[in-house]
């Protein structure tokens, strides 16, 4: 089956990139511009993974859906993205299951890796989200 992953961020050049990037890696990616629309995909479908801004419209909702995963969607792997957070926040969220930040701008590369990181580590997981 292929690996569903949900990509947040308010910056819709980057979440283009992302999108096409992610699809010829051969996953299937759904984007969302809002924590709000976010929220909405979580309920609706399960992800594989999900790679969230902090920042959205300039506050740090992506940290709260990251939370929100934690709790309810644990089987979901979060990679966290930013160009200008609190590193305190970050840190904070990679220690409640976040598996890695990627900052901004960042090499294509790396956000590979990190996705191949998270799908590894989830791969044995039981359960529905």
């Amino acid at each position: 089956m292929t690996a569903q992953i949900l990509v947040v961020d308010d910056e819709k050049g980057l979440t283009d990139v992302l999108a096409d990037l992610l699809e010829s890696e051969g996953y299937e990616v759904d984007v969302c511009h809002d924590a709000v629309s976010a929220r909405e995909k979580l309920a609706a479908k399960r992800f594989d993974a999900a790679m969230l801004d902090v920042f959205l419209s300039n506050s740090p909702a992506g940290l709260d859906l990251a939370n929100l995963i934690f709790a309810e969607h644990p089987t979901t792997g979060v990679i966290i993205m930013t160009g200008y957070a609190d590193r305190a926040d970050v840190n904070l969220a990679c220690s409640n299951g976040a598996f890695t930040c990627i900052d901004k701008p960042f090499n294509l590369d790396d956000v590979i890796k990190a996705l191949d990181l998270a799908l590894t580590t989830n791969a044995d997981s039981d359960g529905e989200n």
